[in-house]
Protein backbone atom coordinates (compact mmCIF):
# COMPACT_ATOMS: atom_id res chain seq x y z
CA UNK A 1 0.00 0.00 0.00
CA UNK A 2 1.40 3.42 -1.02
CA UNK A 3 1.89 6.06 1.67
CA UNK A 4 -0.91 8.21 0.20
CA UNK A 5 -3.25 5.21 0.15
CA UNK A 6 -2.26 4.31 3.71
CA UNK A 7 -3.23 7.76 4.93
CA UNK A 8 -6.64 7.43 3.28
CA UNK A 9 -7.26 3.84 4.39
CA UNK A 10 -9.94 2.86 6.88
CA UNK A 11 -8.54 1.30 10.05
CA UNK A 12 -10.12 -2.10 10.68
CA UNK A 13 -9.40 -4.76 13.28
CA UNK A 14 -10.08 -8.40 12.50
CA UNK A 15 -10.52 -10.45 15.68
CA UNK A 16 -11.20 -13.72 13.88
CA UNK A 17 -8.32 -16.12 13.18
CA UNK A 18 -7.78 -17.34 9.62
CA UNK A 19 -9.72 -14.61 7.84
CA UNK A 20 -10.69 -15.99 4.44
CA UNK A 21 -8.96 -14.75 1.30
CA UNK A 22 -12.33 -13.61 -0.01
CA UNK A 23 -12.89 -11.37 3.02
CA UNK A 24 -9.33 -10.06 2.81
CA UNK A 25 -9.94 -9.09 -0.82
CA UNK A 26 -13.17 -7.29 0.07
CA UNK A 27 -11.24 -5.16 2.54
CA UNK A 28 -8.28 -4.58 0.19
CA UNK A 29 -10.54 -3.55 -2.71
CA UNK A 30 -12.24 -0.97 -0.50
CA UNK A 31 -9.23 0.79 1.03
CA UNK A 32 -9.35 -0.92 4.42
CA UNK A 33 -6.15 -1.54 6.33
CA UNK A 34 -6.77 -4.64 8.43
CA UNK A 35 -4.87 -5.74 11.52
CA UNK A 36 -5.43 -9.12 13.14
CA UNK A 37 -5.65 -8.79 16.92
CA UNK A 38 -6.96 -11.47 19.26
CA UNK A 39 -9.16 -9.05 21.17
CA UNK A 40 -10.55 -11.87 23.29
CA UNK A 41 -7.15 -12.23 24.96
CA UNK A 42 -6.92 -8.57 26.00
CA UNK A 43 -7.93 -7.06 29.30
CA UNK A 44 -10.63 -4.41 29.12
CA UNK A 45 -8.00 -1.70 29.60
CA UNK A 46 -5.83 -3.12 26.81
CA UNK A 47 -8.91 -3.38 24.59
CA UNK A 48 -9.73 0.28 25.24
CA UNK A 49 -6.20 1.33 24.28
CA UNK A 50 -6.18 -0.83 21.15
CA UNK A 51 -9.48 0.42 19.79
CA UNK A 52 -8.50 4.11 19.59
CA UNK A 53 -8.59 5.29 15.98
CA UNK A 54 -10.27 2.10 14.71
CA UNK A 55 -13.32 2.52 12.44
CA UNK A 56 -14.53 -1.05 12.08
CA UNK A 57 -14.14 -4.40 13.81
CA UNK A 58 -14.82 -7.86 12.46
CA UNK A 59 -15.68 -9.26 15.87
CA UNK A 60 -15.22 -12.63 17.49
CA UNK A 61 -16.29 -13.68 20.98
CA UNK A 62 -14.75 -10.76 22.90
CA UNK A 63 -16.89 -8.56 25.15
CA UNK A 64 -17.87 -5.03 24.12
CA UNK A 65 -18.59 -3.10 27.31
CA UNK A 66 -19.55 0.55 27.86
CA UNK A 67 -15.90 1.53 28.60
CA UNK A 68 -14.84 -0.03 25.29
CA UNK A 69 -17.34 2.10 23.36
CA UNK A 70 -16.35 5.15 25.40
CA UNK A 71 -12.74 4.68 24.30
CA UNK A 72 -13.65 4.01 20.67
CA UNK A 73 -13.28 7.53 19.29
CA UNK A 74 -13.65 6.58 15.62
CA UNK A 75 -15.58 3.31 15.73
CA UNK A 76 -18.55 3.06 13.38
CA UNK A 77 -19.35 -0.65 13.24
CA UNK A 78 -18.86 -3.90 15.15
CA UNK A 79 -19.66 -6.70 12.71
CA UNK A 80 -20.14 -10.07 14.41
CA UNK A 81 -19.13 -12.98 12.23
CA UNK A 82 -21.82 -15.13 13.83
CA UNK A 83 -25.41 -14.67 14.95
CA UNK A 84 -25.15 -14.14 18.71
CA UNK A 85 -24.56 -10.60 19.98
CA UNK A 86 -24.88 -11.35 23.70
CA UNK A 87 -21.25 -10.21 24.23
CA UNK A 88 -22.04 -6.73 22.91
CA UNK A 89 -23.67 -4.00 24.97
CA UNK A 90 -26.11 -2.88 22.29
CA UNK A 91 -27.34 0.11 24.28
CA UNK A 92 -23.82 1.44 24.77
CA UNK A 93 -23.06 0.89 21.09
CA UNK A 94 -26.12 2.87 20.04
CA UNK A 95 -25.30 5.69 22.45
CA UNK A 96 -21.88 6.00 20.84
CA UNK A 97 -23.24 5.90 17.28
CA UNK A 98 -21.86 2.44 16.53
CA UNK A 99 -23.70 -0.04 14.35
CA UNK A 100 -23.72 -3.68 15.50
CA UNK A 101 -24.44 -6.35 12.90
CA UNK A 102 -24.51 -10.13 12.65
CA UNK A 103 -24.65 -12.73 9.89
CA UNK A 104 -28.05 -14.44 10.12
CA UNK A 105 -28.31 -17.73 8.27
CA UNK A 106 -24.57 -18.17 7.76
CA UNK A 107 -24.32 -21.14 10.14
CA UNK A 108 -27.80 -22.63 9.84
CA UNK A 109 -26.74 -25.75 7.96
CA UNK A 110 -23.49 -26.35 9.84
CA UNK A 111 -25.06 -26.11 13.31
CA UNK A 112 -28.13 -28.10 12.31
CA UNK A 113 -26.12 -30.95 10.81
CA UNK A 114 -23.83 -31.06 13.83
CA UNK A 115 -26.83 -31.11 16.18
CA UNK A 116 -28.33 -34.07 14.35
CA UNK A 117 -24.94 -35.77 14.50
CA UNK A 118 -24.83 -35.33 18.27
CA UNK A 119 -28.29 -36.84 18.58
CA UNK A 120 -27.32 -39.87 16.50
CA UNK A 121 -24.14 -40.34 18.52
CA UNK A 122 -26.07 -40.23 21.79
CA UNK A 123 -28.75 -42.62 20.59
CA UNK A 124 -26.34 -45.15 19.03
CA UNK A 125 -23.38 -44.64 21.42
CA UNK A 126 -21.11 -43.95 18.46
CA UNK A 127 -18.36 -42.14 20.36
CA UNK A 128 -18.21 -44.88 23.00
CA UNK A 129 -18.16 -47.70 20.46
CA UNK A 130 -15.36 -46.00 18.50
CA UNK A 131 -13.29 -45.48 21.67
CA UNK A 132 -13.80 -49.12 22.73
CA UNK A 133 -12.61 -50.39 19.35
CA UNK A 134 -9.37 -48.39 19.74
CA UNK A 135 -8.72 -50.22 23.01
CA UNK A 136 -9.36 -53.63 21.51
CA UNK A 137 -12.89 -54.05 22.87
CA UNK A 138 -15.31 -55.39 20.27
CA UNK A 139 -18.59 -54.59 22.02
CA UNK A 140 -22.05 -54.22 20.54
CA UNK A 141 -24.30 -51.76 22.36
CA UNK A 142 -27.99 -51.47 21.56
CA UNK A 143 -29.40 -48.08 20.72
CA UNK A 144 -32.52 -46.22 19.68
CA UNK A 145 -33.65 -44.97 16.27
CA UNK A 146 -34.18 -41.26 15.75
CA UNK A 147 -37.05 -42.04 13.41
CA UNK A 148 -39.06 -43.59 16.24
CA UNK A 149 -38.67 -40.70 18.68
CA UNK A 150 -40.08 -37.26 19.43
CA UNK A 151 -37.73 -34.30 19.11
CA UNK A 152 -38.39 -31.07 20.96
CA UNK A 153 -36.88 -27.98 19.32
CA UNK A 154 -36.55 -24.92 21.57
CA UNK A 155 -36.21 -21.92 19.29
CA UNK A 156 -37.41 -22.25 15.71
CA UNK A 157 -35.41 -19.52 14.03
CA UNK A 158 -33.12 -20.32 11.13
CA UNK A 159 -31.12 -23.06 12.87
CA UNK A 160 -34.13 -24.55 14.63
CA UNK A 161 -36.00 -24.74 11.34
CA UNK A 162 -33.08 -26.47 9.62
CA UNK A 163 -32.83 -29.01 12.47
CA UNK A 164 -36.55 -29.61 12.08
CA UNK A 165 -36.27 -30.20 8.34
CA UNK A 166 -33.45 -32.70 8.82
CA UNK A 167 -35.24 -34.49 11.66
CA UNK A 168 -38.45 -34.75 9.66
CA UNK A 169 -36.44 -36.37 6.83
CA UNK A 170 -35.61 -39.14 9.33
CA UNK A 171 -39.31 -39.50 10.08
CA UNK A 172 -38.99 -38.00 13.56
CA UNK A 173 -41.98 -36.36 15.20
CA UNK A 174 -41.10 -32.76 16.03
CA UNK A 175 -42.49 -30.47 18.71
CA UNK A 176 -41.56 -26.79 18.67
CA UNK A 177 -41.44 -24.01 21.22
CA UNK A 178 -40.90 -20.38 20.27
CA UNK A 179 -42.25 -17.06 21.51
CA UNK A 180 -42.97 -16.26 17.85
CA UNK A 181 -44.27 -19.51 16.35
CA UNK A 182 -44.14 -19.82 12.57
CA UNK A 183 -47.45 -21.50 11.85
CA UNK A 184 -46.91 -21.67 8.09
CA UNK A 185 -43.61 -23.51 8.63
CA UNK A 186 -45.28 -25.80 11.17
CA UNK A 187 -48.00 -26.75 8.72
CA UNK A 188 -45.56 -27.32 5.86
CA UNK A 189 -43.30 -29.57 7.95
CA UNK A 190 -45.83 -31.20 10.27
CA UNK A 191 -44.50 -29.56 13.42
CA UNK A 192 -46.66 -29.08 16.48
CA UNK A 193 -46.05 -25.97 18.56
CA UNK A 194 -46.57 -26.60 22.27
CA UNK A 195 -45.74 -24.92 25.56
CA UNK A 196 -42.24 -25.31 26.97
CA UNK A 197 -43.63 -27.54 29.72
CA UNK A 198 -45.33 -29.84 27.22
CA UNK A 199 -42.24 -30.00 25.04
CA UNK A 200 -40.03 -31.03 27.95
CA UNK A 201 -42.51 -33.64 29.15
CA UNK A 202 -43.17 -35.24 25.77
CA UNK A 203 -39.78 -35.16 24.01
CA UNK A 204 -37.24 -37.97 23.85
CA UNK A 205 -34.60 -35.44 22.83
CA UNK A 206 -34.64 -31.71 23.58
CA UNK A 207 -32.39 -29.53 21.43
CA UNK A 208 -31.79 -25.84 22.14
CA UNK A 209 -31.55 -23.29 19.33
CA UNK A 210 -32.70 -19.99 20.84
CA UNK A 211 -30.56 -16.91 21.36
CA UNK A 212 -29.35 -15.70 24.74
CA UNK A 213 -31.13 -12.73 26.29
CA UNK A 214 -32.76 -11.77 29.58
CA UNK A 215 -35.68 -14.08 28.82
CA UNK A 216 -33.67 -17.20 27.95
CA UNK A 217 -30.84 -16.92 30.49
CA UNK A 218 -31.39 -19.83 32.90
CA UNK A 219 -34.53 -20.86 31.03
CA UNK A 220 -33.75 -24.55 31.55
CA UNK A 221 -33.28 -24.95 35.28
CA UNK A 222 -33.92 -27.61 37.90
CA UNK A 223 -37.71 -27.44 37.57
CA UNK A 224 -37.61 -27.70 33.79
CA UNK A 225 -35.12 -30.58 33.76
CA UNK A 226 -37.29 -32.47 36.25
CA UNK A 227 -40.09 -32.39 33.67
CA UNK A 228 -38.04 -34.42 31.19
CA UNK A 229 -38.28 -38.18 30.91
CA UNK A 230 -35.46 -40.18 32.57
CA UNK A 231 -34.75 -41.74 29.16
CA UNK A 232 -34.47 -38.34 27.45
CA UNK A 233 -31.41 -36.49 26.17
CA UNK A 234 -30.58 -32.76 26.15
CA UNK A 235 -28.56 -31.21 23.32
CA UNK A 236 -27.16 -27.68 23.60
CA UNK A 237 -25.41 -26.05 20.64
CA UNK A 238 -26.79 -22.57 21.44
CA UNK A 239 -25.43 -20.82 24.55
CA UNK A 240 -24.27 -22.34 27.87
CA UNK A 241 -26.09 -19.77 30.02
CA UNK A 242 -29.50 -20.98 28.81
CA UNK A 243 -29.11 -24.12 30.94
CA UNK A 244 -28.43 -24.17 34.69
CA UNK A 245 -25.22 -26.22 34.72
CA UNK A 246 -25.50 -27.28 38.35
CA UNK A 247 -29.03 -28.55 37.86
CA UNK A 248 -28.02 -30.39 34.68
CA UNK A 249 -25.06 -32.07 36.38
CA UNK A 250 -27.31 -33.16 39.25
CA UNK A 251 -29.92 -34.67 36.91
CA UNK A 252 -27.26 -36.50 34.91
CA UNK A 253 -25.60 -37.87 38.05
CA UNK A 254 -28.84 -39.08 39.60
CA UNK A 255 -30.22 -40.72 36.45
CA UNK A 256 -33.06 -38.26 35.97
CA UNK A 257 -31.73 -37.73 32.45
CA UNK A 258 -30.20 -40.36 30.20
CA UNK A 259 -27.53 -38.05 28.87
CA UNK A 260 -26.59 -34.77 27.24
CA UNK A 261 -24.53 -33.44 24.35
CA UNK A 262 -22.87 -30.10 25.06
CA UNK A 263 -20.98 -28.04 22.48
CA UNK A 264 -21.02 -24.63 24.20
CA UNK A 265 -19.08 -23.50 27.28
CA UNK A 266 -18.73 -20.46 29.53
CA UNK A 267 -15.04 -20.07 28.65
CA UNK A 268 -12.92 -21.09 25.68
CA UNK A 269 -11.26 -23.43 26.27
CA UNK A 270 -13.35 -24.88 29.05
CA UNK A 271 -11.51 -26.05 32.19
CA UNK A 272 -10.43 -29.67 32.21
CA UNK A 273 -12.16 -30.10 35.57
CA UNK A 274 -15.54 -28.84 34.33
CA UNK A 275 -18.12 -31.06 36.07
CA UNK A 276 -19.82 -31.96 32.80
CA UNK A 277 -16.57 -33.41 31.47
CA UNK A 278 -16.42 -35.82 34.41
CA UNK A 279 -19.66 -37.59 33.46
CA UNK A 280 -19.77 -40.68 31.23
CA UNK A 281 -23.25 -39.79 29.97
CA UNK A 282 -22.13 -36.45 28.55
CA UNK A 283 -20.94 -36.13 24.95
CA UNK A 284 -18.76 -33.01 25.00
CA UNK A 285 -17.44 -31.15 21.96
CA UNK A 286 -15.38 -27.99 21.60
CA UNK A 287 -17.89 -25.31 20.46
CA UNK A 288 -17.50 -26.58 16.90
CA UNK A 289 -21.05 -26.88 15.61
CA UNK A 290 -20.68 -23.80 13.40
CA UNK A 291 -17.19 -24.63 12.18
CA UNK A 292 -17.27 -25.70 8.54
CA UNK A 293 -15.46 -24.19 5.57
CA UNK A 294 -18.72 -23.02 4.05
CA UNK A 295 -20.07 -21.45 7.23
CA UNK A 296 -16.83 -19.63 8.04
CA UNK A 297 -16.63 -18.34 4.47
CA UNK A 298 -20.21 -17.08 4.70
CA UNK A 299 -19.62 -15.40 8.06
CA UNK A 300 -16.40 -13.65 7.10
CA UNK A 301 -17.69 -12.48 3.71
CA UNK A 302 -20.91 -11.04 5.11
CA UNK A 303 -19.19 -9.37 8.06
CA UNK A 304 -16.59 -7.78 5.78
CA UNK A 305 -19.31 -6.55 3.43
CA UNK A 306 -21.18 -4.96 6.34
CA UNK A 307 -18.06 -3.12 7.49
CA UNK A 308 -17.34 -1.80 4.01
CA UNK A 309 -20.96 -0.74 3.56
CA UNK A 310 -20.96 1.33 6.76
CA UNK A 311 -17.52 2.86 6.13
CA UNK A 312 -18.79 4.00 2.73
CA UNK A 313 -21.64 5.83 4.41
CA UNK A 314 -24.45 3.33 3.92
CA UNK A 315 -26.57 1.58 6.57
CA UNK A 316 -25.82 -2.13 7.10
CA UNK A 317 -28.08 -4.87 5.81
CA UNK A 318 -28.36 -6.79 9.08
CA UNK A 319 -28.25 -4.35 12.01
CA UNK A 320 -29.22 -5.50 15.48
CA UNK A 321 -29.26 -1.99 16.94
CA UNK A 322 -29.99 1.55 15.81
CA UNK A 323 -27.35 4.17 16.59
CA UNK A 324 -28.80 7.35 18.06
CA UNK A 325 -26.49 9.52 15.97
CA UNK A 326 -24.79 8.11 12.93
CA UNK A 327 -21.22 9.18 12.31
CA UNK A 328 -20.44 10.56 8.89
Amino acid sequence: MLESERLLAHEVINAEPNLTEEAQKIFADNHCRVRFIELERLTENEFCQTIVGVEGILAGGEYYTPPVFEAADQLRIVARSGVGVDHVDLKAAAEHAVWVTNTPGATNTSVAEFSIGLMLSLLRHIATLAAQMKTGKFVRTGGRELASLTLGVIGTGGIGKEVTRLARAFGTQVLGYDIHPDLDFAQAHQVEYVSLKQLLQQSDIVTIHCGLDENTRGMIGEAELQLMQPTAYLVNTARPQIVDKGALVNCLKTGKLAGAAIDVWETIPCPADDPLLQLDNVLATSWSAFYTDTAVSNMHRRAAQEIVRVLQGHPPQHPVNKPEIRKS
